[in-house]
């Protein structure tokens, strides 16, 4: 190179020199691995084949490199734009920032590639292979790549805007704040992906499967899920406000903050619980039911609403359980009782009217009590026949039975022929009365719900 030259124009002469042995190579219809080992900055766009006075790939318009093997090559910021890479292989290559724009890739192989911040802008890339690629910040926006294989690949920031990406696989690649904004991504393969925060807001996603996907603080605005598998899909903090999941396979899926309102799906597509729930998570399963139970009032569904409201008052208390058993290994007796009053408390609630959404649950404490206070009654021997032959202290079952039902159900203890003697069964009587009032409040509550609903 002559001295006098400019030392900034050298690297565009050195390009220059590189690209006319790679045309020559593939002009004799040589082997191009041994040219295509050190293709960085390399430009080979349209316009410096033209310079070159080379002729350009008759199909795609840019450098003719259909099957050719560049793997292991480093490209980084060359520039490919309009290729022909059909069945190249490409594997292991390290091309970062590399410009791939309107490059024809279909089938080619570019697995274990390095191609962080590349641009594969309006791609055509049927059966494409990046399994296991490093494409962080890569952009396909526009691009064409049904049925390509993006398994076990690193996808985090990556921009798929608009692409086609029917059937693509993406199981089990590491995609975080991914961008698949009105992407065509039906029957795609998401299973076990890390999607958190990514962006499917208008895709198209019919029949793909996410089950087991991480998609906390995932956007689905406006997305296309029909005949979706979501099960076991992490779904917490994600937006899915006026979506139809109707059709979509939801077992033990996660909701916990999820953003629902307006969204139409069912209890048994659950498979009788959260995802939260079945790992152990009750306080975060609390949370997810809490979200659900919302949602459902807002579709007008009231006995789903219901059911999320008695699952996530169960959760409480099965946190509250566990609290209690770890205060109580800790030797924290203050916070072991105060979490076993909790659980205690919760339990007895369910028990006595499921959360307050029970009528046959309270009638069911009604006989129970009634039964209860007149066996009392018949060990105190207090209620007595006033009149009659059998006149004094009564123990007929029916008798006992009788004045405690009516005790139970009235304000003032009931004339019938009956009355209580000594402290303990005026106690109990007392007592009775005030349970009773106490029951017949709750009944009225919960059967006035029920009929507003």
């Amino acid at each position: 190179m002559d001295q006098a030259t400019p030392p900034d124009a050298r690297p565009d002469m050195l390009g220059d020199t590189r690209l006319r042995a790679l045309l020559d190579r593939i002009a004799a219809g040589a082997p191009v691995r041994e040219a295509g080992s050190d293709l960085a900055h390399l430009s080979a766009s349209r316009d410096a084949l033209a310079t070159a006075g080379f002729g350009a790939d008759p199909e795609s318009g840019g450098l003719p490199l259909a099957e050719a093997d560049l793997s292991r090559a480093r490209m980084e910021e060359a520039d490919f734009s309009a290729a022909n890479l059909r069945q190249a292989n490409l594997v292991g290559v390290v091309g970062r920032s590399t410009r791939f724009t309107g490059a024809i890739l279909e089938a080619a192989d570019l697995s274990e590639a390095d191609l962080s911040g590349a641009d594969f802008s309006g791609i055509v890339a049927g059966q494409v292979k990046f399994a296991g690629a490093m494409l962080e910040d890569a952009r396909f926006g526009q691009a064409a790549m049904r049925f390509a294989d993006l398994s076990g690949a690193l996808l985090d920031g990556t921009d798929f805007a608009d692409a086609d990406l029917w059937g693509a696989d993406f199981t089990g690649a590491d995609a975080d704040d991914t961008v698949f904004r009105g992407a065509r991504l039906d029957e795609a393969k998401l299973t076990d992906a890390n999607l958190t925060h990514a962006d499917f807001a208008g895709a198209s996603l019919t029949r793909a499967s996410l089950a087991g996907s991480r998609l906390r603080g995932a956007n689905f605005s406006g997305a296309k899920l029909d005949g979706a598998d979501l099960s076991g899909a992490d779904l917490s903090d994600t937006d899915l406000v006026r979506l139809n999941l109707a059709t979509c396979q939801l077992r033990h899926a996660r909701f916990s903050g999820a953003w629902l309102n307006g969204t139409r799906m069912s209890v048994e597509q659950l498979g009788g619980a959260v995802g939260e729930e079945v790992a152990g998570a009750f306080e975060a399963a609390q949370a997810s039911y809490l979200a659900l139970e919302q949602n459902w009032k807002s579709i007008g569904s009231h006995d789903a609403a219901s059911w999320a409201y008695k699952r996530g008052r169960r959760m409480g208390r099965f946190h509250a359980g566990r609290q209690a058993r770890d205060a109580w290994r800790a030797r924290d007796w203050a916070g072991a009782l105060r979490h076993g009053y909790r659980w205690s408390a919760d339990r007895f609630v369910e028990w006595l009217c499921d959360y307050g959404e029970s009528l046959s649950r309270i009638a069911r404490a009604f006989a129970l009590l009634i039964a209860v206070f007149a066996g009392l009654y018949g060990l105190t021997g207090g209620l007595i026949i006033l009149e009659g032959p059998e006149a004094g202290p009564t123990y007929n079952p029916l008798d006992l039975l009788s004045y405690s039902a009516l005790n139970m159900m009235t304000a003032n203890p009931p004339e019938i022929g009956l009355k209580p003697t000594g402290r303990v069964t005026n106690l109990l009587v007392g007592i009775e009365g005030a349970v009773g009032i106490i029951l017949m409040g709750l009944y009225g509550f919960v059967l006035g719900n029920r009929l507003r609903r």
